[in-house]
């Protein structure tokens, strides 16, 4: 009985051993220099470097912009919080919509896209690719979102799209897409010769940095890029604090304050137009000690239009765009690692399985001396402020987005890899230095634009 008894423990031992091997892998920690998929992208940015030039455009500048509504007319589920159950909304607690800009000069053109979305997910960035009308091309859509964690899910496939957007539907996706195409056929419809200005604004109060705390910095500037057009003035705005006043418990459909701040700008009746994206988001969350979740709201809305306000009332110049462009570059990144412990990952046949298996890139949109680079991620502020520095010092206004059609988890500083934290333990999926070698690609696309910018004037 004995014998029979050690016989069975160790079959058992080596069963759980082999579920072990198939299922878990140690995190790799070997320097990103030092493995293939970087030998790649130093090829891709060398060529990049090579091949680009920012020649001047002397056609005129015309913008044109739309709103859509995307409300859904039946009960979906919400996307944002995987601890949110049940994921059905209950109601409605304000509309969503996704908004376009439309930017054109001669045959150049970038339609900037940000919808009331938890992201932007693979499976909608791709089914827009496939309905563009002709004229348009992939690489002008320039995607965010304004992150609300309170608006419609069901587009997301697998496991993990499950767990934080609800059961997937393909008809979420198909209704989702055609608006999308709709906004973008507007703006194009409402071009108009136009002119911008551009600058942005710290507002520090309303951010913190939820990961590291006191240890960590914030990322405190808000970018505003003013539209005009006429008599007609418009606003897209961008800022890093999570859109989360909204907890998991909330069961209403909301744009959490990116919405609420939108619909204060266009009841200006000086403000024709006002889209919100999410900039630097990661590690950032919303700085509100108020316990009122509505009022929360309401504050960070408010303090962000008075704030969009000021920069109009101190009559920013409006600049000449003296060229504009767009593109993505495709990034080859490590096998993901989903780690359930400091050293233990799933292996990566796992996580393709419940997550998918998508090309990653980032976006660059040039709109003269503006560089707006759209991450696949939620990218983190503390990686954004050096960049927004050496964007400055070269004379650029740097304009950092995350959520740009793909996904590939969270991008934080490098020195918080190993926190038992949700951003780094959970959605950090592609290794200890992502945070140096997404740095490295912004870092490395910047000089490629300043170098090959035949538009720089001598003093720049």
């Amino acid at each position: 009985m004995i014998r029979m008894t050690l016989k069975l423990f160790a079959i058992l031992l080596v069963l759980i051993g082999a579920l072990a091997i198939a299922t878990l892998t140690v995190v790799d920690r070997n320097h990103y220099e030092k493995r293939p998929f970087y030998r790649e992208m130093d090829l891709r940015l060398d060529s990049l470097a090579e091949a680009f030039a920012l020649q001047p455009n002397q056609d005129s500048l015309h913008i044109g912009w739309s709103r859509v509504n995307i409300t859904p007319t039946e009960k979906v589920p919400l996307a944002g919080y995987g601890a949110r159950d049940p994921k059905e909304m209950t109601g409605i607690h304000d509309s969503s919509f996704v908004r376009t800009v439309v930017f054109q000069k001669g045959s150049q053109k970038v339609a900037v896209v940000t919808a009331d979305l938890l992201i932007i997910h693979p499976e909608l960035s791709r089914a827009v690719w496939r309905g563009l009308p002709a004229g348009w091309s992939s690489d002008q859509i320039y995607f965010t979102a304004s992150h609300t964690h309170s608006g419609q899910g069901g587009w997301a496939p697998g496991t993990v799209g499950r767990l934080f957007a609800g059961d997937f539907d393909a008809s979420r996706v198909d209704f989702l897409t055609s608006k999308i195409l709709q906004s973008i056929q507007e703006a194009s419809d409402a071009l108009e010769p136009g002119e911008i200005a551009v600058g942005e604004l710290a507002v520090d109060d309303l951010v913190k940095n939820r990961l590291a705390k006191d240890k960590g910095i914030e990322d405190p500037w808000m970018k505003v890029i003013q539209l005009r057009k006429g008599v007609a003035k418009g606003f897209l705005v961008f800022y890093s604090a999570h859109a989360t006043c909204f907890g998991s418990d909330f069961n209403q459909l909301s744009g959490d304050f990116p919405a609420r701040f939108n619909l204060l700008m266009e009841a200006d009746s000086a403000i024709t137009f006002s889209a919100y994206g999410a900039s630097a988001v990661g590690s950032m969350g919303p700085d509100v000690p108020g316990a009122h979740p509505a009022g929360n709201v309401e504050k960070i809305a408010e303090e962000l239009r008075q704030q969009a306000v000021l920069f109009s009332l101190l009559g920013a110049g409006h600049r000449q765009v003296s060229a504009l462009t767009s593109f993505r570059l495709s990034v080859p990144l490590p096998d993901p690692a989903f780690k359930i412990s400091k050293h233990l990952a799933l292996r990566p046949y796992l996580f393709k399985w419940a997550f998918g298996n998508y090309p990653h890139y980032v976006s660059v949109m040039v709109l003269g001396e503006t560089l707006l680079i759209g991450m696949p991620c939620d990218f983190s502020g503390e990686l954004a402020v050096p960049l927004y520095e050496k964007a400055r010092a070269l004379g650029y206004q740097l304009v950092i987005t995350s959520f740009n059609g793909d996904y590939a988890g969270y991008v934080i500083k490098d020195e918080w890899y190993d926190l038992p934290k949700y951003e780094a333990r959970t959605m950090s999926w592609y290794g200890p230095y992502a945070g140096q070698y997404f740095t490295e690609i912004i870092n490395r696309i910047i000089s490629t634009i300043d170098e090959n910018n035949q538009t720089n004037t001598p003093d720049r």
